[in-house]
C-alpha cells in the first residue's frame, strides 16, 4: 500500500484524495498559523492576556499601571503604564515571536529573574485580536504605535503618547470563533481577571495598580511600604499572624489567618516564588498541616506566603502560562517552609506546639538555622520536586463549628415540627453533665413525637400486626456487623450520654452506641433534600443582611446560579465585586451561621468545575446539614436523644451520616456475655 493510500484510505473518516495525499509535505508552519497554536496554550482567556501585559509592565520597571477591561475583556483589554517603554525598532521587534530583551543565551534559563522571557505572548495575542501598542522612551520626542488585525503584518507609525506603554487588545478572539464560544459569562471572565489584579497587586507591594470595568474603577490599590502593609490591606478583617525566618538560602514571610477562618480549598492562600504567584500543592499542604490537628483536611488557611531563594534554584519554565514551579529540592523547600510557619503560628494563636523532628518527622536538616553549626549546611538533591505526603498531623478537633445563635427554644429549629437538627454550636467537654444547661433551651413538648407502644418512655413498643420492621443498613463494617435481628431507633432506650459525643442505648439485641453528630447531620440532610426535591424549603428572613467577604470568582458562580441557589433556601446576593449578602436561610438552618452556610455553599460549586449546579446540589447540602447540626461536644438531654432517635426512623437510610461515617456500632448481648464470662 502506497503512502497516499495509508493516508486517504485507510482511515474511513478522511476526505484526503490521492493527490491531495501525494501533495502533503512536511514544512514550516506560517507564522501566523504558529502564533495561533501558541495562543492556544498562552491566552486561555481575558485574563491570561492580562497577566501577559503586566507582568511586562513590571519587567519594564512599571510603578503604575491601570488595568481596563469591557465586556469580561473580550470586548477590551488595555494595559497602561509608566516604564521604560520602547524605542521604534525594540517595540517593532517585540511583536515577532521568540524575541525578547529578557534572555539572551541558554544560561540564562537556569537563573531567570523576570517574570517574561519567552519572546511568546505579544505575537500570541495580537494573532487572536485586533492588537495595538503604543510606547515612549522617557526624553524621546515622539512615540511608536504598532498596529496588528488578527496576526497579520505589522503597521509601524509614529505617534504621540505618554512616556510608558500602552497595550490595547480589542475583540479578543474575533477570528477564532471556537476558542470564543468556550468563553464563561461576562461576570465569570470579568471575576477571572480580578483575580489576576488581585494576585499581582499582593505579590508587588512597590506598585499601584487600578481595575477598572466598563468606564468605572472597580479596585484601587496604592503603594504599600512592605508585603505585611499590603496583605493587611488586602486581607482587612483576618487577624493574621506573621510568620518569618531563613533556613539556608530560603527566605519565608507568610501572614496566615487563625485555624477556625480556614477554607476549603487553598484558594484564598496566595502563594509567591520570588514574587511570582504560583499554585503549588506541596507548598499549600505544608502551610496546612503547620497548625497540626485543628485543621481538617482539605482545609487551608486564609493568607500570603512569600517564598525567596536564589533563580538558579528555581526553574519557572515548566508551565505554558508560567503558573508552576519546580524546585531543585521540594522536600527541602517543603520542610523549611513546614518548620517555620508551624513553631510560629502556634506562638501565635496558643496551638499545640509542632512535633520534634520536622516536617513528618523526618529525621536530619536540610536547611542551615541561624543557630545551627557550621557544618550542618543546605542540602540540594539535584532530583525533581517531590509533593510532600498527605500524612500528618490531620484529625480534627471536636466541636470546632460556628457559635450557637438564637433563641433558648425549639433546639431542632424546626418551629414545633419534628424535622432538623440543633444547630452548630462550639462547645469544650464540660467537666461533669449539665443537663439543665440543655434544660433550659430543650422545649421538647413542642416536637410532635408518637407516644410510645408501651406506658414506659425506655420499653420497646410492640410492633403493629402486619407492619414491617424498619431495618437497618448492613453494608458498613461497625456498623451492626453482626446483627440477628432489626429494630426501630426509637425502639431503643436512651441510656446515657457519653463524653458529650455518645448516645449509648438499650435495644432487644444489644447495646447501640451512636454518634450524636453523624445521627443529627443524617436527619437534617434527609429533611433539606427532601424538602429541595418538592421545592418546598421553607426559609427565614434575616432582620439584617449578613454581609460574607467573598472572591469575584466566587461572586459570580454564586450570580450565575442565582435561581438554583434559591432552591436552597438560600436568598444570596452580589453585593460588590468581593460582598455577598445573605437575606434569608433555611428554616431548618437557621441557628447555623449565615455566613459559614454560604462558605459551604460557594465550597461545593467551586470544586465543581465545569458541571451543572445540580452536580454540587447533595454535596451543598450534605456540608450544610453538617454545619447546622448537633456537634460533638454539645450536651444533650434525655428527651432531646429520644427525639432524634425517633426522628431517625424517617429517614431513608440511617446508617451513615451524608459523607458516609458509620452512625451506630452495636455489641449484641451473646457477645456480651461472652466477653464477661457468663458463657
Amino acid at each position: 500500500m502506497s503512502t497516499a493510500e495509508r493516508i486517504a484510505g485507510a482511515d474511513p473518516r478522511s476526505t484526503l484524495t490521492q493527490a491531495q495525499a501525494e501533495e502533503r509535505r512536511v514544512a514550516i508552519l506560517p507564522d501566523d498559523l504558529a502564533n495561533q497554536i501558541a495562543a492556544g496554550e498562552v491566552v486561555e482567556r481575558p485574563a491570561s492576556v492580562v497577566k501577559e501585559l503586566v507582568e511586562n509592565a513590571l519587567d519594564a520597571g512599571a510603578r503604575r499601571i491601570r488595568v481596563d477591561i469591557e465586556g469580561g475583556g473580550v470586548g477590551l483589554v488595555r494595559v497602561a503604564d509608566d516604564g521604560r517603554g520602547m524605542s521604534r525598532e525594540d517595540a517593532s521587534l517585540a511583536v515577532l515571536r521568540h524575541a525578547t530583551s529578557k534572555i539572551a543565551r541558554l544560561d540564562d534559563l537556569r537563573s531567570i529573574q523576570s517574570f517574561g522571557f519567552r519572546g511568546e505572548a505579544l505575537p500570541s495575542i495580537a494573532s487572536v485580536s485586533r492588537f495595538s501598542l503604543r510606547t515612549r522612551r522617557d526624553g524621546e520626542a515622539e512615540g511608536t504605535e504598532i498596529r496588528i488585525e488578527g496576526g497579520g503584518a505589522a503597521q509601524a507609525i509614529p505617534c504621540g503618547c505618554a512616556a510608558g506603554t500602552v497595550v490595547e487588545v480589542r475583540d479578543l478572539f474575533y477570528n477564532v470563533p471556537a476558542r470564543r464560544k468556550f468563553l464563561r459569562a461576562v461576570g465569570t471572565e470579568s471575576a477571572h481577571v480580578s483575580e489576576i489584579a488581585q494576585a499581582v497587586a499582593l505579590g508587588e507591594p512597590g506598585v499601584t495598580l487600578v481595575l477598572s470595568r466598563d468606564g468605572r474603577v472597580a479596585r484601587e490599590w496604592l503603594r504599600t511600604s512592605s508585603r505585611a502593609e499590603r496583605a493587611r490591606m488586602m486581607l482587612a478583617g483576618e487577624e493574621l499572624a506573621t510568620c518569618a525566618g531563613q533556613r539556608g538560602p530560603l527566605t519565608v514571610e507568610a501572614f496566615v489567618s487563625r485555624p477556625e477562618r480556614a477554607r476549603s480549598g487553598a484558594s484564598w492562600l496566595w502563594m509567591f516564588v520570588n514574587g511570582r504567584h504560583v499554585r503549588d500543592r506541596s507548598l499549600a499542604r505544608s502551610i496546612a498541616l503547620a497548625y497540626g490537628s485543628v485543621l481538617e483536611p482539605g482545609r487551608y488557611p486564609i493568607g500570603a506566603v512569600f517564598i525567596d531563594l536564589p533563580a538558579e534554584l528555581v526553574d519557572v519554565n515548566v508551565h505554558p502560562q508560567k503558573a508552576e514551579v519546580r524546585f531543585a529540592d521540594g522536600r527541602a523547600v517543603a520542610d523549611a517552609l513546614y518548620k517555620i510557619v508551624a513553631a510560629q503560628v502556634a506562638a501565635a494563636f496558643g496551638l499545640p506546639a509542632p512535633a520534634p523532628g520536622g516536617f513528618q518527622g523526618r529525621k536530619g536538616k536540610l536547611f542551615e538555622d541561624a543557630a545551627a553549626p557550621p557544618g550542618d549546611a543546605w542540602v540540594w538533591s539535584g532530583g525533581p520536586a517531590a509533593e510532600a505526603p498527605a500524612a500528618g498531623p490531620s484529625t480534627p478537633a471536636a466541636g470546632t463549628s460556628g457559635e450557637r445563635q438564637g433563641p433558648p427554644d425549639d433546639p431542632w429549629g424546626l418551629g414545633g415540627d419534628l424535622g432538623g437538627v440543633p444547630p452548630a454550636r462550639p462547645h469544650a467537654a464540660p467537666a461533669g453533665p449539665a443537663p439543665t444547661q440543655l434544660g433550659a433551651w430543650a422545649d421538647i413538648a413542642a416536637l410532635d413525637l408518637p407516644a410510645p407502644a408501651h406506658g414506659g418512655p425506655g420499653e420497646p413498643p410492640a410492633p403493629a400486626p402486619g407492619s414491617p420492621p424498619v431495618p437497618y443498613p448492613t453494608g458498613g463494617a461497625p456498623v451492626l456487623a453482626a446483627a440477628e435481628r432489626v429494630v426501630a431507633w426509637r425502639s431503643l432506650r436512651f441510656l446515657a450520654q457519653v463524653r458529650n459525643t455518645f448516645f449509648v442505648c438499650e435495644g432487644p439485641d444489644g447495646i447501640y452506641f451512636l454518634d450524636q453528630h453523624a445521627a443529627a447531620e443524617r436527619v437534617t440532610f434527609h429533611r433539606l433534600r427532601a424538602s429541595y426535591d418538592g421545592r418546598d424549603v421553607a426559609t427565614q428572613k434575616l432582620l439584617f443582611p449578613v454581609i460574607v467577604q467573598a472572591a469575584p470568582a466566587e461572586v459570580s458562580l454564586i450570580e450565575e446560579a442565582q435561581e438554583a441557589i434559591a432552591r436552597l433556601g438560600l436568598d444570596v446576593r452580589p453585593a460588590g465585586s468581593a460582598q455577598l449578602a445573605v437575606h434569608a436561610v433555611p428554616t431548618l438552618l437557621r441557628r447555623a451561621a449565615p455566613e459559614r452556610l454560604v462558605r459551604d455553599l460557594v465550597d461545593e460549586l467551586s470544586h465543581s468545575g465545569e458541571r451543572a449546579f445540580s452536580g454540587a446540589v447533595d454535596l451543598a447540602l450534605a456540608t450544610m446539614a453538617c454545619h447546622g447540626s448537633l456537634r460533638a461536644g454539645d450536651p444533650v438531654a434525655p428527651e432531646e436523644a429520644r427525639a432524634l432517635l425517633a426522628a431517625l426512623d424517617e429517614v431513608d437510610f440511617a446508617g451513615h451520616c451524608p459523607h458516609g461515617r458509620p452512625i451506630v456500632m452495636r455489641v449484641g448481648w451473646p457477645e456480651l456475655e461472652h466477653r464477661v464470662g457468663r458463657r
